[in-house]
């Protein structure tokens, strides 16, 4: 019974109201209604399509890579291909050891070429640089004295890149039969897959020698 009175009693005033109060009440209603469905409906299907937007555009950018890629996959394949070659030439000049065997083997097989006889070989420790190491050793030959000439332009041109520092000559023997004898030093390299680590510098000590001073 209350709520049917009430609902007469607004009745009633919406029938005593003018038109200009009712087309006020009508849109502030539609406004209400409108901010309601913005807030709460509108407003969340937005931000969905954002987010949906920036997906679909990452998305769209890995595609377009894949796309180039398989586009280009020939052209890749052939890049790589030479930079393996490149790679082949470094590691002849650049050995990643030391391999002293077959050091010794090509030095020797070059002095059997041109008649020189290599005697000695004596390997030393490898010093890390930047990206290489040094691999110094120390050798002795003999032979004729152009034969000797021949010795060293046969190690010029070997593969591996090797560096003869200094050498003597010293000649034996008489007329015709005059044989040089030397000795010499040199480095090849080797390539150093991971880089040497800077090593920590020592701290300096105060070292004080011999007893105390008298007082």
């Amino acid at each position: 019974m209350t709520l049917s009175t009430s609902f007469k009693g607004i009745g009633n005033k919406l029938s005593r109201m003018s038109k200009g109060q009712k087309l006020f009440i009508v849109i502030g209603l539609n406004i209400i209604l409108f901010v309601f469905l913005f807030f709460f409906l509108i407003n969340p299907l937005i931000d969905t399509k954002k987010m949906l937007t920036n997906d679909y555009q990452l998305v769209k950018k890995d595609l377009d890579k894949l796309v180039d890629i398989k586009n280009n996959m020939e052209k890749y394949r052939k890049e790589y291909a030479q930079m393996q070659e490149v790679l082949g030439d470094i590691l002849r000049q650049l050995p990643e050891t030391k391999d002293i065997p077959n050091l010794l083997r090509n030095v020797s097989a070059i002095g059997t070429e041109t008649r020189v006889k290599v005697t000695y070989f004596e390997p030393g420790a490898v010093q890390n640089k930047d990206f290489y190491g040094e691999f110094p050793f120390k050798f002795k030959f003999a032979g004729p004295f152009h034969n000797i000439g021949y010795f060293f332009d046969g190690i010029r041109k070997m593969e591996r890149v090797i560096d003869i520092r200094n050498f003597t000559l010293v000649a034996k023997g008489t007329p015709p039969r005059i044989v040089l004898e030397g000795d010499g030093s040199a480095k090849s390299y080797v390539y150093l897959k991971e880089q040497p680590k800077p090593q920590p510098k020592d701290e300096k000590k105060d070292v004080k020698s011999g007893p105390p001073p008298k007082k």
